[in-house]
């Protein structure tokens, strides 16, 4: 007998794949999806299971990120930006409390504290972290704080531990929004273990995906997951999909022998995702540990290049107890260097290597929040230095070695013209 035959596995985006690379005529992304036919089937699974809506998947998918957070209930939505509304939505803060955020921040982070008629408190972010600047902590305090919301900048976990113990001792919730990172520990801990509430998103960028979109809430307190649950579901009082008479029908709400899922406690909207989506992310998820893996190695490989020129440029910084899966790797060019960012990633962008800027930078220069209530505590100088400054490369897990080779390459082709040259100090 002739041996099996076994079937060939496709991947999409760069992960394991066979492709060549062509230097300056493939495109290097800063950040990219990667599957295989193992998510294809998957979702073609779900599909022909007859069940577009949320089900058992949604459940499986739930159970294991929240597990992965060390929270006890996830309630997964359309996406992370959903997630962060929810998550500021949850605390039932009075109209007028004051949340401590960073200046330095994605828009959804940021947005939840006014939509939800709160006043952001805005401070300054460290440099080499791009995480918000604890050393003015005690100034971010007034008698109307009542939370404190953190993102971890691009997957660069924050000091979780103080910022738990400053919470506890002031009475304040803490939020993390995780968006930018999944997999992570502080401490040797899950970094949910520190927080109130954790938000993580599976857009296409991120660490995995959920064919492209979602996101999920992660909390411990169960009154909490049935509010999330109510509000992704228009607000009604089902707070699963039980379809027994006996649970559905009631009168307890209305006075009324009246059905629940037709019963609102909440005002609502339709947060939801499909199941579909999730039977692409479980399998997803079984990639995780691989994906984490590269992830470190590419970054650390980028590390050691930038680090021969530091003359030019402030390297990424991590905690020394976080175990951090970055998002991408950040540049930040320092003062005086002979060139300008937008010189340097136009000079990238013509080897076909994609470049992001760090975000909003300072979120308070843009059009839309210009005039938000707000209170700012100390300067904001360095959120304006990153917004000025800063920028990301990819190294992410679709990169080959081929690709860092040829964004080294790239880079010191671009720096060699500067070899000798005197620096330019700004004024």
């Amino acid at each position: 007998m002739s041996p099996k035959k076994t079937k060939k596995k496709h991947y999409y985006g760069v992960f394991n794949a066979a492709k060549k690379f062509v230097p300056g005529k493939d495109k290097v992304y800063y950040a990219q999806a990667v599957y295989g036919d193992e998510e294809i089937e998957a979702v073609v699974a779900s599909l022909k299971s007859g069940w577009l809506g949320m089900g058992k998947i949604v459940a499986e998918f739930q159970d294991k990120v929240a597990k992965l957070f060390g929270k006890q209930y996830g309630i997964v939505v359309n996406s992370g930006s959903t997630a962060n509304y929810l998550a500021v939505k949850l605390m039932q803060l009075p109209a007028g409390s004051e949340v401590i955020t960073p200046a330095c921040t994605f828009p959804t982070t940021m947005s939840p504290i006014v939509l939800n008629r709160l006043i952001p408190v805005f401070a300054d972010s460290e440099l080499a972290t791009y995480n918000l600047d604890l050393k003015n902590l005690e100034k971010m305090l007034s008698k109307k704080t009542r939370a404190i919301i953190v993102p971890h900048a691009l997957g660069n976990l924050n000091d979780l531990q103080r910022l738990s113990s400053f919470c506890k001792k002031h009475n304040l919730y803490l939020i993390e929004d995780s968006c930018d990172t999944l997999g992570g520990s502080f401490g040797g801990k899950p970094t949910g273990a520190y927080t109130d509430i954790t938000t993580a998103s599976f857009y296409a960028s991120h660490h995995i995906t959920a064919a492209g979109g979602g996101g999920i809430v992660c909390v411990n307190r169960k009154e909490w997951a049935n509010d999330a649950y109510a509000y992704r579901e228009w607000g009604r009082a089902a707070l699963h999909d039980d379809e027994s008479l006996e649970y559905r029908f009631t009168s307890e709400h209305t006075g009324i022998h009246y059905d629940k899922k037709f019963t609102y406690t909440h005002m609502g909207y339709n947060l939801k995702p499909v199941e579909s989506m999730f039977a692409f992310g479980l399998a997803q998820l079984k990639r995780l540990p691989e994906v984490v893996r590269v992830r470190a190695r590419n970054f650390n490989t980028l590390r050691k290049f930038f680090e021969s020129h530091e003359e030019y440029f402030i390297l990424p910084k991590e905690h020394p107890k976080a175990r951090v899966s970055w998002l991408a790797f950040p540049l930040t060019v320092k003062d005086g260097a002979p060139f300008t960012r937008f010189e340097l990633i136009q000079f990238l962008e013509s080897r076909n290597i994609q470049t992001r800027l760090f975000f909003a930078g300072n979120v308070l220069r843009h059009p839309a929040y210009k005039n938000i209530p707000h209170r700012v505590v100390g300067t904001l100088t360095n959120a304006d230095k990153i917004m000025r400054d800063s920028f990301v490369i990819g190294a992410h897990h679709g990169m080959t070695s081929e690709m860092i080779t040829h964004v080294k390459n790239t880079f010191t082709e671009f720096l060699g013209r500067f070899a000798g040259k005197k620096r330019v100090v700004s004024v």
